[in-house]
């Protein structure tokens, strides 16, 4: 049984504002949603592939022959109308569990053909997160309490695949990553790779690739923001200055590779470490306000 949010003496389960729980939901299956819509084409054109190149990974190593494109479109529209509904906070107990276990589906399905992709691991964690909180833990009102274990866990996440990316450099290449080599020929031979194929590349990235002395303090700078998320745990401006840096660190991966981390990009990975209701409250005044518009015969009404 889970601890009750206002007893528990652990502060894993410290209780925090339902609505903070409900915004970083209805922010993470929302953006989970956009990706659905925004990436139907390209799901689409992966079913097309023929079967030879299915080269299964985790749970669809069970499979011996691809999903037919019908069965595809068929988990792509249960996922989209759960994620949907739960934004809407609608039937929490099955639309969170089923819109997270398709997009855990989908994503592993378009890493089963010769290329695993990260940019959806993050996003899928999170949202099996968030299902199992649905499961979990009872309905709060707004304007009360719940246990903060799915925001701590998704914090936790957040942190944790920053530390391995960290480590992940150093077992890779050593003391070589400090000193800038590996980082600066890393970009060159990337964006090099993107021009022979006619693919998107970084004009920035391979002008300053020639450039010895300024890779070396960008690549100590990424173990600092990867290998010190740990910081992040911890609330105040330490926390906020990670978050920053973080968020920098993928403007800049960005900007020098041209390859985009879009849930990061847009601030909703890093949503659970936030208290999204004070954010809300202060964004809300500077929002334009829909004010429908009637008419009359003879004219507009005033």
């Amino acid at each position: 049984m889970t601890p009750s949010p206002a007893t528990s003496p652990v502060r894993w389960f410290a209780a925090v504002p339902a609505r903070r729980l409900s915004i970083v939901r209805a922010a993470t299956f929302g953006y989970a949603a956009l990706w659905l819509i925004v990436r139907f084409r390209y799901l689409m054109d992966v079913a097309d592939l023929p079967a030879r190149r299915f080269e299964p990974v985790g749970v669809l190593e069970l499979l011996e022959r691809p999903p037919s494109p019908r069965v595809i479109v068929a988990v792509w529209l249960v996922t989209l109308a759960a994620s949907i509904a739960a934004v809407a906070g609608r039937s929490l107990r099955w639309s969170a569990p089923t819109g997270a276990i398709g997009m855990f589906l989908l994503a592993t399905f378009t890493s089963s053909f010769g290329q695993v992709f990260h940019t959806e691991h993050l996003l899928t964690l999170h949202l099996l997160v968030l299902a199992a909180g649905a499961l979990i833990e009872p309905p709060a009102p707004s304007d009360g309490e719940t246990s903060g274990w799915p925001l701590n866990l998704m914090m936790s996440i957040v942190v944790v695949t920053y530390v391995l990316a960290g480590v992940a450099k150093l077992r890779w290449s050593g003391s070589d990553w400090v000193r800038g080599d590996v980082l600066q020929n890393w970009i060159a031979v990337d964006n090099l790779r993107k021009i022979l194929f006619d693919d998107i590349h970084s004009p920035i990235g391979g002008w300053m690739s020639g450039i010895d002395w300024v890779w070396m303090p960008i690549a100590v700078l990424t173990l600092i923001v990867e290998l010190g998320a740990p910081v992040a745990l911890a609330p105040g401006r330490i926390r906020t200055a990670w978050l920053v840096a973080a968020w920098g660190f993928h403007v800049g991966v960005f900007v020098l590779m041209a390859i985009s981390f879009p849930y990061q990009l847009t601030g909703v990975a890093f949503a659970s470490f936030l208290r999204t209701e004070v954010v809300v409250d202060r964004i809300r005044p500077v929002i334009p306000r829909y004010r429908p518009v009637r008419f009359r015969l003879g004219g507009r009404t005033p």
